[in-house]
């Protein structure tokens, strides 16, 4: 669908059309209301729409519009029904009245009038006269901070008009106004950052919007495999178009200039504390600059000021000059230069402003910078001053921390070059692990080559002493991590952290190593204190702090994957509120890991809306991070019924990466076997669920083992619950024996059993299997002829399915449509419905093409469909695809 920018509905404001159409011709009394606002939130588009909306026929209404240069008139703003106004006065007056309250009998007048700020005083007046004698209801405008003629103030001080004060669009709704112009999805990235420059002012954002439109920065996303087609996305900052200029200067450009002089450093550092502004400029220029309401002044700490818009900002920058750009910079880090304060923001501010002045500056400034900015989660900026901390000097450690940036933006390669060139400098050994540490992280999980990060550590192990080789030793845990050997991880990982003064880079990975080992192996009983010394850690090192993203997705995989679903989701909640307001990748992995946690909870829209957005907008990488997000993806596509989208994450998956992350591998089973399910095929999906389970059981991974089993399970499968019962006495949490417990009901066909693992599931927060359990329950009551217990346990099946948003698995279709079908039958006849031939059914099958006719034979016989092409509505209720081209003959 085209984006239609010229057509832009109101959106948000459904509350202030109910007060003013109250106000019109409810019994309260009032004479009409009075919008208020700041320029540009919507007043005259609101007012026009109350208007608008008002009964036809029985109501008249009537519009006019004061202006600054009508204002020099009498009765300027009514010219249309002055006449001649060079006659007396209180009699044009009075005709003015009369022409403007003049309606057919049976209809009442309404009168809007915009701007009425700007009303010259009998104009004024004469909006008093209509609604003090009540000859009409009157719709006002007004701007906020403006001087307004008295007897407009009237009309809602003495209580004749309410008042309704208009506010800026939310986030929220600035979104979905963006996304009903463009015709489709809005990424939640952009949404943020038109509402964050706009701050939801409606004529702002207008403008803006079609401007980055024409630009070609504001386009559907051309490359967003497995998401939701046609998601618009904005690159690039944003450009103040001329007529938005046009707008913003209207508002500050006639404006003293020592006034200019306090938006302008404002625009270059804000916020800046009230005195240091009141310093570089003067405190009468700062106070007017308030009074007219272009400032805000919070009132905490050093009472910080800021524009009271960020376009102003953006408009004030367009006009300087550069030189005047570099003076007001240089003139605001000598300033903060001055200042005794603890936040580590403002060091990163001086020196963003001592760069971009071209001011000479000592290269450990930047470096502290870069880091402190890493921590922050902006990583660009990092990048810029750790090469301007090079470009100056610096050496090791800014190394270090470009590289740690570079990985974080997934240009990995550019880190790898900066760490080998490093590599090539005289280090100490402590330098030389310290940098093999930190390339097989990168290598690992942004380049996905674990066999050179092996060999990076045993490199390093041959050319430094023994005194250091303890910290190699946690770069082996991970990489045995990663690789899917807990039990050798599990091993490495305490002997690193028995090392004595164990670096923070490598007791990072120690930790993280028993993170995901403790999980697969299922000896989650130990990880909690594990869990809150790799936190601690993180949150201490500024390097590293950023990291505590990935680790929670490490933690919180492992917890579920034990059946401790409630917890995982409360520390994923908690790790992205503490960045909520962080702009950058940080949103992304926060909508990934909230995906993962949504997913496993069983909220499947929910699971949805975040997954299916783009990652990030520099590209996503190999490897690790796609692994996760697509598997998320496709098995919240798949469980909601949608095999066709599944199927497509699932091929752009095996696109983006070419090579497995081994640890993923059992989940990476169990998402093909999902997708398998969702298109029909259920045999398919057992087989592929065992594979993963005896890929797991192979490296000891008992943890996936077990959640493979038990999605085999869900499936329908039988076989699964001897190794389960066996599982359950090896592995930690809940999960293992509500999954023994379903695998033994089902294969015993025990309603009763398979109601109470439905529970224990329900308890445990994974409601998506709960429902599974609960259909089952409900198909073996039906096969005992039970049919009271079968409608009960089919209804706590479909709650279950309603309250993860629609859920579709085998288990829940079956319990929806019972038919005397075999569970074989059903699925040849799902694939014979998606127009597969018997050859291609049975190649799929590894079966045989009689034994598929017989099947396909039996089941004409059982139902009484008409042969093959009416098979498929037994089971879905709709025509198969063979027989839509004759439905309307």
């Amino acid at each position: 669908m085209e984006p239609n920018a010229s057509m832009w509905p109101l959106v948000g404001r459904d509350e202030e059309l109910r007060l003013i159409n109250s106000a019109l011709i409810g019994a309260d009394g009032y004479g009409g209301v009075v919008i208020a606002g700041p320029a540009g939130v919507g007043k005259t588009r609101l007012a026009r729409e109350a208007l608008a909306d008002i009964r036809p026929g029985r109501w008249v209404s009537r519009w006019a519009r004061a202006t600054a240069s009508a204002r020099t008139l009498p009765l300027g703003a009514f010219a249309e029904w002055a006449g001649d106004i060079s006659a007396d006065t209180m009699f044009v007056v009075h005709s003015v009245i009369d022409h403007l309250s003049t309606a057919p009998t049976g209809s009442k007048v309404v009168i809007g009038v915009d701007d009425a700020h700007l009303l010259d005083d009998l104009s004024a007046f004469v909006v008093l006269q209509l609604v003090q004698r009540r000859l009409a209801k009157v719709v006002v405008t007004i701007r906020t901070g403006e001087h307004t003629p008295d007897a407009v103030t009237a009309l809602w001080k003495d209580g004749h008009l309410e008042r309704v004060e208009l506010q800026p669009l939310s986030e929220e709704e600035t979104g979905d106004l963006v996304a009903a112009v463009l015709g489709g999805p809005l990424d939640p990235a952009a949404a943020r950052r038109l509402w964050s420059v706009t701050r939801g002012n409606a004529l702002y954002l207008r403008h803006l919007v079609e401007q980055e439109i024409a630009s070609g920065r504001l386009a559907p996303n051309p490359e967003a495999p497995g998401l939701s087609a046609g998601v618009w996305v904005w690159e690039g900052p944003p450009v103040v178009s001329p007529r938005l200029a046009d707008l913003i200067a209207t508002q500050i450009d006639a404006l003293p200039p020592e006034v200019g002089s306090v938006l302008d450093f404002l625009a270059v550092g804000e916020p800046l504390p009230e005195q240091m502004l009141v310093d570089l400029t003067n405190p009468e220029a700062v106070e007017h600059a308030h009074s007219i309401g272009l400032i805000t002044v919070d009132q905490y700490g050093r009472h910080p000021v800021r524009l009271a818009h960020p376009l102003y900002g953006e408009a004030r920058r367009a006009q300087a000059t550069p030189l005047r750009l570099r003076r007001l910079q240089a003139d605001i880090a000598e300033a903060i230069g001055t200042m005794h304060d603890s936040d580590v923001r403002v060091l990163v501010r001086r020196a963003v402003l001592i760069l971009e002045s071209g001011m000479i500056a000592d290269h450990a400034l930047f470096t502290q910078a870069a880091t402190t900015s890493l921590s922050l989660f902006d990583a660009e900026l990092a990048v810029r001053l750790c090469n301007a901390a090079i470009s100056n000097g610096a050496g090791y450690a800014a190394r270090i921390t470009l590289s740690l940036a570079l990985t974080e933006l997934s240009r990995g390669e550019e880190s790898e070059q900066v760490l080998a060139r490093l590599l090539a400098e005289p280090l100490a050994d402590e330098q030389v692990v310290d940098v093999a540490c930190r390339r097989l992280g990168n290598l690992l999980w942004a380049l996905d080559r674990p066999d050179e990060a092996e060999s990076v550590l045993l490199e390093a192990g041959q050319t430094t002493a023994p005194r250091v080789h303890g910290a190699l030793a946690a770069g082996h845990a991970i990489v045995h991590a990663y690789n899917g050997r807990p039990l050798d991880a599990l091993e490495a990982a305490q002997s690193a952290l028995d090392a004595p003064d164990l670096p923070e880079v490598s007791g990072m990975w120690a930790l993280g190593s028993l993170l995901i080992a403790l999980g697969d192996t299922g000896k989650i009983s130990t990880m909690a204190p594990v869990a809150a010394r790799t936190y601690d850690l993180l949150a201490r090192s500024p390097r590293l702090s950023t990291l505590r993203l990935h680790f929670s997705e490490l933690h919180t995989r492992s917890l579920r994957l034990a059946g401790y679903v409630h917890e995982a989701t409360d520390i994923t909640t908690r790790i992205c509120d503490e960045v909520a307001d962080v702009p950058g990748w940080a949103q992304g992995f926060s909508a990934l890991i909230m995906g993962q946690a949504e997913l496993a909870a069983g909220h499947l829209s929910a699971a949805r809306r975040r997954l299916e957005q783009r990652f990030t907008s520099v590209g996503i990488p190999i490897g690790y991070i796609p692994t996760i997000w697509y598997c998320a993806l496709a098995q919240t596509q798949a469980i909601s019924g949608d095999g066709m989208s599944a199927a497509e994450t699932l091929r752009a998956l095996d696109s983006w990466s070419s090579t497995e992350v081994p640890y993923l591998k059992p989940d990476y089973f169990l998402t093909r076997a999902w997708v398998s399910a969702a298109t029909g095929s259920t045999t398919q999906a057992i087989a592929l669920a065992h594979q993963g389970a005896a890929h797991a059981a192979a490296h000891g991974q008992h943890a996936h083992e077990v959640m493979c089993l038990h999605t085999a399970t869900r499936f329908g499968d039988l076989t699964s619950a001897e190794r389960l019962h066996v599982l359950a006495g090896q592995v930690d949490g809940p999960r293992a024996p509500a999954a023994a417990g379903h695998a033994d009901a089902l294969a015993a066909g025990d309603a009763v059993g398979l109601l109470d693992a439905s529970k224990r599931f329900e308890e445990m927060g994974d409601l998506l299997s709960a429902g599974d359990a609960a259909a089952h329950a409900a198909t073996a009551y039906r096969h005992q002829g039970r049919n009271g217990s079968a409608l009960a346990a089919a209804t706590r099946a479909q709650r279950l399915a309603g309250t993860c948003g629609g859920a579709s698995t085998p288990a829940l279709r079956e319990a929806q449509q019972p038919s005397p079908l075999t569970a074989r039958q059903r699925e040849i006849i799902t694939l014979a419905a998606q127009g597969l031939t018997n050859k291609e059914i049975a190649d799929k099958l590894t079966l045989s093409v009689r034994t598929i006719e017989g099947h396909l034979y039996r089941a004409s016989l059982k139902t009484g469909a008409a042969g093959r092409d009416h098979l498929g509505a037994t089971l879905t209720g709709e025509p198969t695809h063979h027989e839509r081209p004759h439905q309307l003959e």
